[in-house]
């Protein structure tokens, strides 16, 4: 008999098959109904402050959390997922209770007392007003002349 390489390989990938198949391949099986997820960010440097964009689909107002610190941004937010049917089978349940929650590190301080923030529509905008905004050319560094 000769030995083959690649079977071991073989025997993993058919195990792992059949692993994701039990898992996700019951449809409307739910093991847990709270799901804690990382919204979705965009963090733009406008010169002389920061703007974070936060996506929070089905997040009301009220249930959102924002600390700022002068090197960090915490948010955090719940949703409330349908209100569980009694006496029924559920074929599907995707809407559940969710948490959300991202720390995002600032590339620069920041002055926390100046941050200001909207929601509308599921998206958290959030306005960082940096300490000491860098000077045009500060990135690149200075041209130096050479004598």
């Amino acid at each position: 008999m000769v030995y083959d390489p690649f079977d071991e390989i073989r025997r993993i990938h058919r195990e792992l098959d059949r692993i994701f198949s039990e898992m996700f391949g019951r449809i409307g099986r739910v093991e847990s109904p709270v799901m804690v997820r990382e919204p979705a960010v965009d963090l733009i440097d406008e010169g002389d402050h920061f703007l974070l964009v936060v996506e929070l689909p089905g997040v009301r107002k009220e249930d959102v959390e924002l600390y700022v610190n002068r090197d960090s941004v915490t948010i955090k937010a719940e949703r409330r997922g349908g209100e569980e049917k009694k006496g029924g089978s559920y074929y599907v349940r995707e809407r559940v209770y969710s948490a959300f929650y991202r720390t995002i590190t600032l590339p620069e301080p920041v002055i926390p007392e100046e941050t200001r923030a909207t929601f509308r529509n599921g998206v958290l905008e959030v306005v960082l007003k940096k300490e000491k905004p860098k000077l045009e050319g500060e990135e690149k560094g200075y041209r130096v002349a050479i004598e």
